[in-house]
């Protein structure tokens, strides 16, 4: 008499269903490869553009109609539009089943320097960006391109100044920064104001604001607690 092994015994039988279903799972997948091989960009979207020229961007993306769309090298494109001088930051991702998105951030310019006769642009964060243009609404920076503390903390102030209100920084006519720890804003009427350093420079903004409401030309907001009047 035949004898069945306990491991036949427990041997359990495929259901019916687990091979077709892989089948058609992998023809589902072959389908979806060979489409996105056959698919193109039809549309290159740039976003956040506003002194960039968006057609600058695409063009420096190097990403153009007709392109494949899988063939699309994203982590290039955005090392390319990244050398873009008002370009900050930027993404490029594609959105099925035919457009490139290429969304940038800018510079925020706040400040323009003389460097040599030549105009620089100077960010936020202090950065000098630009060379040979003077934006609207940046303000004049009296402070050496080659002294960077000094630049930074220039931006700084002015950065402050935005954040108190966007349209107190309109009222300063130079921002003065011989060193770091010297900064001084000019407004209007031979007024000025003296910060010394970028610290605190929430609270200096504020004390800023409020001296400007006084009789006095010349003020010292150093310490930010208590405004002086300078000689």
């Amino acid at each position: 008499m035949a004898r069945t092994s306990r491991r036949t015994r427990n041997r359990k039988p495929r259901p019916r269903w687990l091979l077709p279903t892989v089948a058609a799972v992998v023809v589902v997948v072959i389908g979806l490869v060979l489409v996105s091989q056959l698919l193109t960009v039809k549309k290159v979207q740039v976003d956040g553009a506003v002194n960039q020229d968006s057609a600058s961007v695409q063009d420096a993306s190097g990403i153009d109609d007709g392109d494949r769309m899988a063939g699309v090298d994203t982590g290039s494109a955005a090392s390319a539009v990244s050398t873009l001088p008002w370009v900050d930051t930027v993404t490029v991702s594609r959105s099925w089943p035919s457009t490139v998105k290429i969304t940038v951030t800018e510079h925020t310019a706040v400040g323009v320097l003389d460097d040599g006769g030549t105009p620089v642009v100077v960010d936020s964060e202090g950065r000098q960006f630009l060379r040979d243009a003077q934006p609207e609404g940046a303000t004049p920076m009296r402070v050496s391109s080659t002294d960077q503390d000094a630049v930074t903390a220039a931006a700084e102030v002015l950065l402050a100044l935005d954040h108190m209100d966007p349209g107190f920084r309109a009222g300063v006519t130079e921002i003065d920064a011989p060193a770091s720890d010297s900064v001084t804003l000019k407004f209007g009427d031979d007024r000025e104001v003296f910060w010394g350093t970028s610290d605190r420079a929430d609270e200096k903004a504020e004390a800023t604001r409020i001296v400007l409401t006084r009789e006095g030309a010349r003020w010292n907001v150093s310490n930010p607690a208590q405004p002086s009047v300078r000689d």
